[in-house]
């Protein structure tokens, strides 16, 4: 059984994206070309580096897709990658770290809670039962976005990240 099959889905403009899982193999030119479009800020809020030349140096490190221990889903417009969603699971199969990245040029359009409610759903049928995400102070959209989803966040004694979670 499939855990997420390719679906068709409405951004607020009206613009139509497709949210499937990525393929390593095919994707990856198009992953570095959303990487490329995204801001120092936007990369700092997902991977704590502000350089994308870092990031594209070693693309594959940031792509791992190892069956049965990550979950990646994309969206995709005519061929270019949107955004993302990550599960990355942890050996005991019931918890993931969750992450998601909307390049620029997208931000703003819901794509961030379609991926997000999407990756929450294949979380489900993955069979995990927690989520953590770990935020800088500085991403208030997605700690709001995904407060509203249910997640509680503690902020590390350090003040320099956010810790949240959710109960499945």
């Amino acid at each position: 059984m499939s855990v997420f099959a390719p679906q068709r889905m409405v951004l607020r403009d009206g613009s139509e994206v497709i949210l499937r899982c990525f393929r390593p193999e095919g994707d990856m030119a198009s992953w570095c070309e959303m990487i490329r479009s995204c801001s120092r800020e936007t990369l700092w809020r997902r991977f704590e580096l502000r350089s994308a030349d870092i990031i594209l140096s070693r693309p594959r490190d940031f792509c791992k897709c190892e069956p049965g221990s990550d979950f990646i889903l994309v969206a995709e417009r005519e061929g270019k990658l949107l955004g993302e969603a990550r599960l990355c699971l942890f050996p005991d199969g019931e918890t993931a770290e969750f992450c998601v990245l909307v390049a620029d040029p997208w931000q703003g359009l819901g794509l961030g809670s379609l991926l997000t409610d999407t990756a929450l759903e294949a979380a489900r049928r993955l069979g995990v039962r927690r989520l953590v995400v770990e935020v800088v102070p500085e991403n208030v959209r997605i700690v709001r976005l995904l407060g509203k989803r249910g997640f509680s966040f503690r902020r590390d004694p350090d003040g320099r990240i956010f810790r949240g979670e959710k109960i499945l």
